[in-house]
Formats: structure tokens, C-alpha cells, sequence
């Protein structure tokens, strides 16, 4: 914990971020790197609202150490149900957003043999429907963004939607595949006032051992060898690459950007 004191006084936000499924891991670290450097949050969960609470009140504090004061809003969001999509935006919509971090996602092993038509419909949704349509709701507040570099907008694709196939997970990779498409569609619908962006993970820490897709100690291994960093990723870099592309990358657009270590080259 920061032993940092608190500025005597504090500014206003810099604007306001929504970042998807905020409840852990990247969108946690996420949350609180934006906090940092002064905006505001709409934070989502999907069945972790505790987690999300917690999230929150990180947030704020780092936001504190940094000399802003902010108020972040949680709301639930299910990105598997349009109607929970379009509630969520209703209620966002009023306050405006000045960039979105469509972080939340679904990730688990399909096994070739068991796949079904929900493995993919519901894969595809979570991952390209309803993020596309939350940013369409969200498109008149995103163009009128206070930030410096106008607003943005944050999609994660993954290095093995990139050219690298992985066994079992087809549903998923399919759907990753077309985050990336959809970000270059949304690059030239949203020109010039909005910035789009596309980021594509390697390992970004471990899945949990308990989580789907969880990998033995020798994939791990295997998957490093392969790493020229030779390590993992962590939240906290992922968090800082969202930062420089929402509030430092103004004249960068339409390009899907890999953070996996070179482990695409191998």
C-alpha cells in the first residue's frame, strides 16, 4: 500500500472512463492507472460486484494520491444479454463517457466434437455484438470527449486470433478474430473525433488455477520458452499500454497492437 501523502487539494476529473468487467485482474489494474491519471469511472461486473466495489474504492484512492477526487459508478452489465447492454447505456449515458476500455470477456476451452451454435452465438455477443452496440449508443458523448486527444476506444483481441490457432478454444478465437475486424470497421465510422484501438494479449498473468482455460505448470513452461521476455505479462502493463493509448497516442488509430512479450514470433 502507497504511503504516499494525499495533495492538499484536490481537481476536478479529466473526463470519465468505462471500463468493462473492472471487477480483477486487467480491468482492475486498468481502473486504477485511469483513476491515476485523473478520470473518472463507470465500472462494470458481471456477477462480482464486491470484486468491482473493491475496484472502485482502490480507484479512488489512487486517484487521491494523484491530487483528483472522483466518484466512480458501478452497474452490472451482462454482455451476453442485449437487454442488459442497452440498460447499462441508458444509465451512462447521461453523465457521457469520454472513452470506453471494452475489457470484459469469456474466456473457456470448446473442445473440438462438443461445440454447439450457443458456444458460438454466446461467444460472439459477449465479445463482438454488444460491445459494438454499447459503443454505438455511446458514440455522441465519445465525440464530444474533454480529453486532449478526443475520445477513444480500448478493444482486446488476443495473439492467437493473430495467425497462432490454439486447440480447443475455436469458439473464442473466432470471436477474437472479429473484435480486431471490428475495431478498424469502428476506426473509420467514429473518424476523427474518436480513436479507436486494438490490443492483442499473450499471456497477460495466468488464468486462475480454479478458471477456465487454467494451464498446467509445463504449459506454462513450454509457453515461456516460446516468450522471448521469457515471463508472463502482468495487469499492470496492460494497464499502463490503455493509458498511453486513451490520453497519449493522439495521432494513432486503427492499429491492433500486440503485448505478449514477441511470444508472436515464436
Amino acid at each position: 500500500m502507497s504511503t504516499a501523502q494525499p495533495p492538499a487539494t484536490t481537481r476536478a476529473p479529466i473526463g470519465r472512463a468505462l471500463v468493462t468487467g473492472a471487477s480483477k485482474r486487467v480491468g482492475r489494474a486498468t481502473a486504477i492507472e485511469l483513476a491515476r491519471a485523473g478520470l473518472d469511472l463507470a465500472l462494470t461486473y458481471r456477477t462480482d460486484e464486491a470484486g468491482c466495489r473493491e475496484t472502485a474504492a482502490r480507484a479512488v484512492a489512487a486517484a487521491r494520491e494523484s491530487g483528483f477526487a472522483i466518484a466512480p459508478e458501478i452497474l452490472h452489465l451482462d454482455l451476453c444479454e442485449i437487454a442488459s447492454v442497452e440498460r447499462a447505456a441508458a444509465a451512462l449515458a447521461p453523465r457521457g463517457v469520454d472513452c470506453i476500455v471494452h475489457n470484459a470477456s469469456t474466456y473457456a476451452p470448446t473442445a473440438m466434437g462438443s461445440m454447439t451454435a450457443v458456444d458460438f452465438e454466446s461467444m460472439y455477443r459477449a465479445e463482438v455484438v454488444s460491445p459494438a452496440l454499447l459503443t454505438q449508443a455511446l458514440r455522441g458523448a465519445l465525440a464530444q470527449s474533454r480529453l486532449p486527444a478526443g475520445g477513444a476506444v480500448v478493444f482486446y483481441s488476443d495473439i492467437y486470433a493473430l495467425g497462432k490457432p490454439r486447440v480447443s478454444f475455436t469458439p473464442y478465437i473466432v470471436a477474437k478474430a472479429a473484435v480486431r475486424a471490428l475495431a478498424e470497421q469502428l476506426t473509420v465510422e467514429l473518424a476523427p473525433a474518436v480513436r479507436v484501438h486494438c490490443i492483442a494479449p499473450g499471456v497477460i498473468a495466468w488464468p486462475d488455477d480454479d478458471a477456465p482455460g487454467a494451464v498446467s505448470d509445463e504449459i506454462k513452461r513450454s509457453t515461456l520458452a516460446r516468450t522471448p521476455l521469457a515471463r508472463a505479462g502482468t495487469p499492470e502493463e496492460a494497464a499502463k499500454l490503455v493509458r498511453f493509448l486513451v490520453l497519449d497516442a493522439s495521432y494513432l488509430t486503427g492499429v491492433t497492437i500486440r503485448i505478449d512479450g514477441g511470444r508472436a514470433l515464436r
